[in-house]
């Protein structure tokens, strides 16, 4: 063993550096982000920290856990003989195929100490976009917002669900010399050449290294973590004032963290002129090996319909071949673009129903229930992971399904068809032509003009806005739009087809209106 690992000073402690050296090995390699040392009755329970929860590894004996704590304390430079005050260290190791950094926190308890390592696997600091498991429409979503020249772009998500990585890759793509790039971390956990990391620690905070920072003429400013009124109001003024800023922020959804920002303090109507976009993100673990697939219980189909999921027929959804079947992570991402829908919401302080809402009409969005559903599907994870990471928070209200979904629901496309129309709508954008899904689906072939408007009569965003255009226009009266609203929420449908059954429109007015030609 060379000097950048564990190294054995006796044949005593042989043994438990070659343990040291092949657990940190081996927990890298399975997307460990903790590793637990917990002293109990005389022995140590090591324990992984993975997407799922805490997972034991092995017991120690008692004399090899000492000679594991000399050796990571030795390695992360903390004294041997202090027990009684909470420790924080930072070690590197490097292997042949990966380089870690490791954050030690050990703190003593009545049965011993808790010894915690972070695994901070360097890899991640030259990862791009490219190299991030998201759908092409989300990609090509941050990687417009990330080319503006300013603004404010919110990674959120829980401790652990890959918040750093995704901003360090949108890093990554920006990083060249005709930018000044500056991150403001707590603390700086990858480092990336030609980029300059403040560390905060004890000297400043993020408020005061943000000050100091705008003063440095910055292109480019990533804050780790907005966590106070005074952090989020100057994020939010230097996006304003010709700064793109990346920055994470603890929240349940994406919708939530607009809603979170103004809890902070800032300004409605300046958060919606400076947000771009705004990502939720969470880990679950990757089925290893073949999966087998099999159809929801009736406990799953209840998850399913609560969040807004129907199926034509009963789907098939992953599973491992057996319970501990699952190797590395893959990101379940939620993506909202801050559009002209997004940004009314936001300034009415109208909730994150009404963002959602929005949301609805943009390519991209999947809440994460659904992204995650969709990756159960084609075999990525179990629908049991997927679960585990939502929550009834993050529950749209009914109803408030996007429109693929509701077509693949009532058995008019698959979602292979969806994913198609959606690369169609990506390319055409390119080509400088603005495309809707419902468009591109017409276009492509792929649902006929009487299917789409069937479905969007049941997407809530969509019906209203073009029930709305009647009214406007005199087709309907606003008074009898209503009712016809009011009595198609309570009873829910196609709220097209209770126009057309109370004879206040016929299916021609509606075509006109949502811009689709009748012919099939």
């Amino acid at each position: 063993m060379g000097p950048d690992l564990f190294i054995s000073t006796s044949s005593n402690d042989r043994e438990a550096v070659t343990f040291l050296n092949d657990l940190f090995h081996e927990a890298a390699g399975q997307g460990v982000s903790d590793i637990h040392f917990q002293e109990q009755e005389g022995e140590c329970r090591v324990r992984y920290r993975l997407p799922g929860g805490l997972v034991d590894r092995l017991i120690l004996p008692r004399h090899t856990a000492r000679v594991v704590d000399d050796k990571i304390r030795s390695r992360a430079q903390l004294p041997a003989g202090e027990r009684k005050c909470p420790l924080d260290g930072r070690m590197r190791l490097r292997f042949p195929d990966r380089r870690l950094d490791v954050r030690v926190a050990i703190s003593p308890n009545v049965s011993g100490q808790l010894t915690v390592c972070r695994l901070l696997d360097q890899a991640n600091a030259a990862r791009r976009l490219i190299d991030i498991e998201m759908t092409a429409a989300v990609r090509d979503s941050i990687q417009r917002l990330v080319e503006e020249p300013n603004g404010l772009f919110l990674v959120t998500g829980p401790t652990g669900s890959g918040k750093t990585t995704t901003l360090y890759a949108i890093i990554n793509e920006l990083n060249d010399p005709s930018r000044n790039i500056i991150t403001i971390e707590n603390p700086v956990e990858y480092q990336v050449s030609g980029i300059s990391q403040i560390n905060i620690d004890g000297h400043v905070d993020f408020a005061g290294a943000l000050r100091a920072v705008l003063r440095q003429d910055p292109d480019i400013i990533l804050i780790g973590e907005i966590r106070d009124a005074e952090t989020a109001q100057i994020a939010v003024q230097a996006a304003i004032t010709g700064h793109l800023v990346l920055a994470s922020l603890h929240a349940n959804n994406a919708a939530m963290a607009v809603t979170r920002m103004i809890d902070l303090g800032v300004d409605p109507v300046t958060l919606a002129a400076s947000l771009r976009g705004v990502t939720a993100q969470r880990l679950v673990r990757r089925i290893a090996g073949e999966p087998v697939y099999q159809e929801p219980n009736e406990a799953e189909l209840a998850w399913l319909r609560q969040h807004g999921m129907r199926f034509h027929k009963s789907p098939r959804f992953a599973a491992p071949q057996h319970q501990m079947a699952y190797q590395g992570n893959v990101p379940v991402i939620e993506f909202i673009v801050v559009d002209a829908g997004v940004r009314r919401a936001a300034t009415n302080q109208a909730g994150t129903q009404a963002i959602y809402a929005a949301a609805t009409l943009q390519p991209q969005f999947e809440t994460l229930a659904e992204a995650g559903a969709r990756l159960a599907l084609a075999g990525h994870t179990s629908l049991g992971e997927v679960r585990r990471i939502t929550s009834d928070v993050d529950v749209v209200a009914a109803g408030e399904s996007r429109l693929g979904n509701i077509l693949v629901g009532l058995g008019l496309i698959n979602m292979a068809q969806i994913t198609e129309a959606i690369a169609h709508v990506i390319h055409e954008r390119r080509s400088g032509r603005v495309l809707r899904l419902g468009e591109a689906l017409i276009e492509l072939g792929l649902c006929a003009p009487s299917d789409l408007l069937h479905g969007m009569g049941q997407a809530p965003a969509a019906a209203l806005s073009i029930t709305e255009k009647m009214m406007t226009a005199g087709v309907i009266s606003r008074e009898a739009g209503q009712d016809a609203i009011q009595s198609w929420r309570s009873g829910g449908g196609s709220l097209f087809d209770k126009l057309v059954e109370t004879g206040l429109c016929d299916w021609e007015d509606i075509h006109e209106a949502a811009g689709i030609p009748a012919g099939d």
